[in-house]
């Protein structure tokens, strides 16, 4: 007789990419069989055999998350895993990044968590693209997504790299943008609604956000274009054109679930 299977939710949780409100949302309907796992520092990573080992182990959750995790999805016999995997505009992104590290404790390992204290968004970005910024820069959601570098303080994004982490987002159920959170999120409920009727998922719960920035994205680009300049903002938006093109690729298939859907 085969064993039933087991169906897990994972949540991919890219840096800076609404990660703690969707784990919030997570927790809230699973509080006891909710669980994280990472690697022993902020730079390492999981691959999809370590991911499934932890699930493995721990038989009682239902839901993972981890920043470090990477795809593909776990293949086993007895699990059947869930994505959760959301995408966001990487300019806007960067200067999250910035207002984040800039309230974070000084003993956090975080290279970036000085600069950010002691300059502006200008002279944060121009370190971020120098020779001693780290991955969080350059193309990092590409990076997440196609797992091949095990060093997330070096990485650099490769053309394949790029193909593989487009291919990969295209074969998952799932694919939330952060910009469109609440449609994202009601996408989101109507993909495990199958499998958990009684899930409660409830838009505009934010947590972890930037306090003052603006609810809407053109007018956060608009203002960061103007504090960097012409030139670094060309620099920056040239160091993620993998990022932006999967940004754009998915902002129009979540547009298109969202028009079937109703």
């Amino acid at each position: 007789m085969n064993d039933p299977i087991r169906d897990v939710i994972v949540h991919y949780h890219i840096f800076k990419n609404a990660g703690t409100t969707i784990d919030a949302l997570l927790h809230a309907n699973f509080p006891h069989s909710h669980g994280a796992v990472e690697g022993e520092l902020p730079w390492d990573i999981l691959s999809s055999d370590q991911l499934q080992q932890y699930i493995l182990a721990n038989p009682t959750l239902k839901v993972v998350s981890s920043h470090q995790a990477r795809l593909p999805l776990p293949e086993h016999t007895s699990l059947r895993i869930h994505p959760i995997v959301f995408l966001r505009h990487p300019i806007d992104r960067v200067e999250s990044i910035y207002q984040f590290e800039r309230h974070e404790p000084d003993t956090h390992l975080s290279p970036g968590i000085q600069i950010a204290k002691n300059t502006d968004l200008k002279g944060f970005v121009e370190w971020g693209l120098s020779e001693n910024g780290t991955a969080v820069f350059r193309n990092f959601q590409t990076i997440h997504l196609a797992g091949r570098e095990t060093d997330m303080r070096y990485a650099a994004a490769t053309q394949a790299d790029f193909l593989v982490a487009s291919a990969r987002l295209r074969e998952l159920s799932f694919v939330g943008i952060v910009d469109r959170f609440d449609a994202s999120i009601q996408q989101l409920r109507q993909v495990l609604k199958p499998i958990y009727p009684d899930l409660q998922l409830t838009p505009s719960l934010a947590l972890n956000t930037s306090i003052g920035r603006s609810n809407l994205l053109s007018a956060r680009i608009a203002r960061i274009s103007e504090a960097l300049g012409n030139t670094l903002l060309n620099e920056l938006i040239k160091a993620n054109q993998f990022d932006l093109e999967l940004y754009w690729q998915h902002t129009a298939r979540d547009a298109t679930a969202a028009f079937v859907s109703h």
